[in-house]
């Protein structure tokens, strides 16, 4: 019932390479400040779709020169598989109903961020948990912003620390270590609930929407800017995507 405006899947191609210097650099996601208004939604529609990126994408490993033990000898610096694309509706100010309870986790383990890329409402507390038995400090920075929003340390394993400020307005949110500055993580924050993370296999849905013409975004660090598709959704229907993106 419903499909992108040409009625052929989508084939999108933003800017090649990881985006560097999200934090104190050129804003390149804006995600938007909306005024959302939760509401009685009637018969829905949904938009599924799966995310690739086109083999010039690659990953590349540098030797770690600090705690070998708990990281390994190398590390990937980017993921390049289509895990970790973050897609949203863009600029959507009604819907359904935004969820009551707002606790989310980032977890440090073998000196990675898992998920590496994570949605949230904003307003949601992070709980920043350990699993290394490794001294680390995590900052976070706002899209844009020079200084951190929020600096959280962790000394072992185990160790959970709540943050309130991490999620506290909409935007991406870079997650950097000092100690470790190879590793990377990415909370993005949003006023409303229509939005994913591709799963391993690239795969994703956003349900509930109601019946209309809307924009889709979907980014990958892999990308200088998101790339963006018209999708029209029907009511009771599910509007289909393929998004190939062409990364560094």
């Amino acid at each position: 019932p419903a499909c992108s405006d040409d009625g052929e899947a989508a084939e999108v191609r933003g800017g090649r390479g990881r985006v560097e210097g999200l934090a104190g650099g050129t804003v390149v996601l804006g995600i938007k400040e909306v005024k959302y208004r939760p509401m009685a939604v009637g018969t829905t529609g949904s938009i599924a779709g799966v995310v690739s990126l086109d083999s010039a994408a690659r990953d590349s490993t540098i030797a770690v020169t600090r705690d070998q033990q708990v990281c390994g000898d190398s590390a990937r610096v980017s993921e390049t598989s289509p895990a970790n694309a973050l897609v949203w509706i863009d600029g959507i100010t009604s819907g359904k109903p935004l969820p009551e309870i707002r606790r989310d986790e980032i977890v440090i383990e073998g000196c990675r961020y898992a998920p590496r890329v994570l949605g949230v409402i904003a307003g949601t507390t992070i709980n920043v948990k350990s699993r290394d038995k490794l001294v680390l400090t995590s900052r976070f920075y706002q899209e844009g912003a020079p200084e951190p929003v929020a600096e959280v340390h962790t000394v072992d394993e185990g160790q959970v620390v709540p943050s309130e400020k991490i999620a506290r307005q909409p935007g991406i949110v870079e997650i950097r270590a000092p100690e470790q500055p190879w590793i990377r993580g990415y909370i993005a924050v949003f006023d409303h609930p229509y939005f994913a993370v591709a799963d391993a296999n690239g795969r994703f849905t956003i349900d509930s929407l109601p019946p209309g013409t809307y924009t889709v975004k979907v980014w990958h660090e892999q990308m200088d800017k998101p790339v963006e598709q018209r999708v029209v959704v029907g009511s009771g229907g599910t509007a289909q995507l393929e998004l190939r993106l062409a990364g560094r």
